[in-house]
């Protein structure tokens, strides 16, 4: 039996940061059976792939090529052959100077159906986000792509003559090394010596650095800069407005290195806002939440839910395996008719809206004392069944302090992990990292997966209060947000040293 011919799609992966892959390149790549990616390609637009995909690292360094060209073209075509997905992904735009069109070529002498997905071009982002368009008016009406590639130590094939007398702006892809060549070449051809030109390393990154020079000075003052790759080299009179248009650098997170803790499964959105405007984020996701298997503690509560007055919610992933096994058993929201209902926090509160439960009982304030207070003055009386994690009582702890009636049942359990870096969590408190915590479970995932001992030197920014004394607690430098969400809490993280 014939096997049917997988595909393959070139994505455009842009520039590094995910923000600027496309809708369209996006959505293909959730569709991956396999990922052929290159160097540049950043590890968060890979994340972005399926969990099942397999990853295939082609990646191109400077003068060293570790799997050739006809080899990742018979990749390609080999993975397609298997009936496989197949999504190259690569930076910046597959037709510009990606050599896109050669890895096609095999493909279309195999009938292997085929796709490009074009990307945001490396030269023009990295530009943009250094305040410099590539056009403008007053200073230039074209545009000049140009390799700065070189073969056997010498850049090939550019008109440097058109190139100066153009008056256009002209990027230069892969010039680091043979930056000197370049501007030499336009010097000879007669370019005018005070011709501005500019830059920018790592561009769209947390990373980036903007040089802007002109090209008399320009070969001298990359090398005090210590220009690397990867980088473009603009040449034209555009590059005078960086200094005036500049904008991502002069963020007050950029380059801030950030420490943020969540829970292993959750979507981070603090993540992708710090990331967005050019903060060195750490993602740490120090927390995961597991199902105990044959819960014989819930089981328990829900064959005698009659004897209770109340149930109280500790957190919305309480909510979630309360209900799922609730429903395991045959039962729904009809079995809680009787009882007043508790939740802790909003996000519980919320949890428990989706199965049709509106909690009679929400403290204004996220914290235990304020829970067991709204108890006090709803004058609640009985027995009160409170749904907490295994590892975690003190919700339960707190409300026996108050001398309310009160019986624990575990409806989760939290693992701490620790932090998959190459560098310590140690060594980032050393170089002044900031840690921004959302829950007061993070702080615990954070202390017990560090395992730091000294926690005195790190500065934990804090959504609430309950997480701002949780920190204190564990002798933090601690300091709150103004309010209770991701906006403020940002805020507070701009005006960290």
């Amino acid at each position: 039996m014939c096997r049917k011919k997988g595909r393959v799609i070139l994505i455009g992966a842009g520039p590094g940061d995910k923000g600027l892959i496309t809708v369209k390149g996006l959505e293909y790549l959730k569709q991956a059976d396999i990922v052929v990616y290159d160097r540049l390609v950043s590890k968060d637009i890979l994340s972005l792939s399926p969990e099942k995909a397999e990853f295939i690292n082609v990646g191109k360094v400077m003068n060293h090529h570790n799997i050739p060209q006809p080899e990742i073209n018979k990749i390609l075509l080999n993975k397609a052959l298997e009936g496989k997905t197949v999504v190259r992904l690569k930076g910046g735009d597959p037709f510009v100077f990606g050599r896109g069109g050669e890895e096609l070529e095999l493909l279309s002498e195999n009938n292997i159906e085929y796709e490009v997905v074009p990307g945001i071009t490396s030269a023009v982002s990295a530009l943009a986000y250094a305040g410099i368009p590539v056009t403008h008016r007053d200073f230039a009406s074209s545009i000049h792509f140009v390799t700065g590639h070189a073969k056997d130590g010498l850049v090939e094939n550019i008109d440097f003559k058109a190139l100066a007398a153009s008056k256009g702006t002209i990027l230069f892809y892969m010039g680091v090394s043979t930056l000197s060549q370049l501007i030499n070449g336009l010097l000879m051809a007669g370019i005018d010596k005070n011709t501005p030109c500019a830059a920018v390393e790592n561009g769209t990154r947390y990373n980036m650095r903007t040089l802007v020079s002109t090209v008399e000075n320009m070969v001298s003052d990359a090398e005090k800069f210590q220009l690397r790759s990867p980088a473009v080299i603009a040449v034209g009179k555009v590059c005078s407005l960086g200094d005036k248009f500049a904008w991502y650098t002069k963020s007050k997170i950029f380059s801030k290195q950030i420490i943020v803790t969540r829970p292993i499964v959750s979507n981070n959105i603090l993540t992708d806002r710090l990331k967005s405007a050019g903060a060195e984020v750490i993602d740490y996701p120090c927390i995961k939440i597991n199902e105990i298997e044959n819960n014989s503690s819930l089981l328990s509560l829900i064959g005698n839910l009659d004897k209770y007055n109340m149930l109280v919610f500790a957190s919305k992933n309480s909510a979630a395996y309360f209900f799922k096994s609730l429903m395991d058993n045959e039962k729904d929201s009809r079995a809680l008719s009787h009882l007043l209902i508790g939740a802790l926090g909003k996000s519980t509160y919320d949890e428990l809206k989706k199965y049709g439960i509106c909690a009679d009982i929400v403290p204004a304030e996220y914290t235990f004392d304020a829970f067991a207070l709204s108890f006090k003055k709803a004058d609640i009386k009985g027995m009160i069944a409170v749904l907490e994690a295994e590892n975690d009582k003190r919700l339960s702890s707190k409300l026996n302090d108050y001398g309310f009636n009160v019986t624990s049942f575990n409806a989760y359990n939290i693992e701490y992990l620790p932090l998959d870096y190459t560098k310590s969590v140690q060594e980032y408190i050393n170089n002044g990292v900031v840690a921004a915590f959302t829950s007061s479970a993070a702080v615990h995932g954070f202390v017990h997966g560090s395992k730091i001992e000294d926690l005195s030197k790190i500065k934990a920014v804090c959504i609430g209060k309950m997480t701002y004394e949780t920190a204190l607690n564990y002798k933090m430098q601690a300091y709150i947000s103004e309010k209770p969400t991701i906006d403020s809490l940002i805020e507070k993280l701009k005006e960290m040293e």
